[in-house]
């Protein structure tokens, strides 16, 4: 198992963070047939996929040998990590990060928005990926940094994320306490598009 000292635990935690963010942007825009920047952040990184990188390391590290296993317990781990974190959002911001009633790939297998079986079964080809290869690789490339570069880096990235979670976490209550509530990155559109036809005006 991978030894890490602070910084590049830092480091590692808002690199997946980002990763994550890119991958859940791509797809997000793929569906809706424009650019949307997924997350409940403003900046650009999903911190839910950075914990549940380490999760998937921690937790299936010592079942490497067994890539079947692997993969089950990836499924398990990152279904439970996001549903926890769909729960943290709706509890206490009043908002949603997703909401997998409206894409054509889970609208048919979710629990309440939050999870969904299409999703989890991604979740472990991904646990695997991280096992077997992306772990290591990211692991190699950061340490081609010198460590005060990377704790320089991990100041800035860190300063900038706590800046957002100030902003946007009291923002996002003050709304939930005044009753209005928190749009969902990328489907926002699709309630103001059903408003729209049931008011009769042309759909965006």
């Amino acid at each position: 198992m991978t030894r890490l000292n602070v910084s590049e635990f830092f480091f590692l935690l808002y690199f997946f963070s980002i990763v994550g963010w890119i991958g859940e942007s791509i797809m997000e825009s793929v569906v809706r047939k424009r650019f949307v920047s997924k997350g409940f952040f403003k900046g650009p990184y999903v911190p839910v996929h950075g914990l549940g990188a380490f999760a998937i390391y921690l937790i299936c590290f010592p079942l490497k040998p067994y890539p079947y296993l692997v993969f089950i317990v990836s499924m398990l781990v990152c279904t439970i990590v996001e549903y926890l974190a769909a729960l943290l959002l709706e509890k206490v911001f009043g908002a949603k990060g997703w909401d997998y009633t409206t894409y054509p790939f889970t609208k048919n297998c979710h629990y309440k928005g939050r999870v969904a079986v299409s999703t989890s079964v991604f979740f472990g080809i991904v646990g695997m990926g991280i096992i077997y290869f992306f772990w290591d690789f990211s692991v190699f490339l950061m340490r081609l940094m010198e460590e005060k570069t990377l704790v320089i880096i991990d100041i800035v990235l860190y300063a900038i994320f706590v800046t957002d979670l100030v902003y946007t976490g009291t923002k996002a209550i003050r709304n939930k306490k005044a009753g209005i509530p928190n749009k969902t990155a990328g489907i926002e559109h699709l309630a103001l598009q059903a408003e729209n036809i049931e008011e009769g005006a042309p759909a965006a």
